[in-house]
């Protein structure tokens, strides 16, 4: 996006339909995460996988994969079309900690991914480490990430919350 662009008014939709894919499948991995820990350990011993795990895992491969590709979009999406602008009443320091919280969310939504999918295709136990030891702070940054959206809505009074709901409006 030219620095001379103007800024959106709102989301796109493509944004708003990415985001809440996202959102959909970081659910979609926390019901199936034990399905994939059971398939893992058992990939690695050469043991026995039954079909409910193997299912469970697989679908947990491919939705985590889903999310890389989602998670790219998005910030594709977000850089050829802009982001809408913090609100002018919103305070200095909510609007940086907004930006932090959303800089780090993208960098695990991005690294998770590629660190369990090397873990998976390449067998690289201290990978697939990585990729848990993400969980923990993805699930700090999302509740920070949803306390700040009803901060907004509650407390600032922004109506910043229907750009993620209704794409295009403030």
């Amino acid at each position: 996006m030219s620095a001379t662009a103007p800024r959106p008014r709102g989301w796109s939709t493509l944004s708003v339909a990415l985001h809440w894919t996202i959102v959909v499948l970081i659910i979609v991995q926390l019901v199936d995460h034990e399905w994939m820990v059971d398939l893992w350990r058992a990939t690695r011993r050469a043991a026995p996988i039954d079909a409910t795990t193997e299912t469970w895992g697989w679908v947990h491969i491919v939705a985590g994969s889903l999310i890389l590709v989602a998670t790219l979009a998005r910030l594709l999406d977000r850089y050829a079309h802009g982001r809408p602008p913090y609100p002018a009443e919103e305070p200095t320091w909510a609007s940086w900690l907004a930006w932090i919280t959303h800089g780090l969310i993208y960098a695990i939504l991005i690294l998770m991914p590629i660190a369990g999918l090397v873990a998976w295709f390449g067998m690289i136990g201290e990978a697939g480490e990585i990729h848990e030891f993400l969980w923990t702070p993805l699930l700090i940054l999302i509740g920070l990430h949803v306390a700040g959206a009803l901060a907004h809505q509650f407390w600032f009074r922004t109506g910043v919350m229907k750009r993620i709901f209704l794409p295009g409006t403030v």
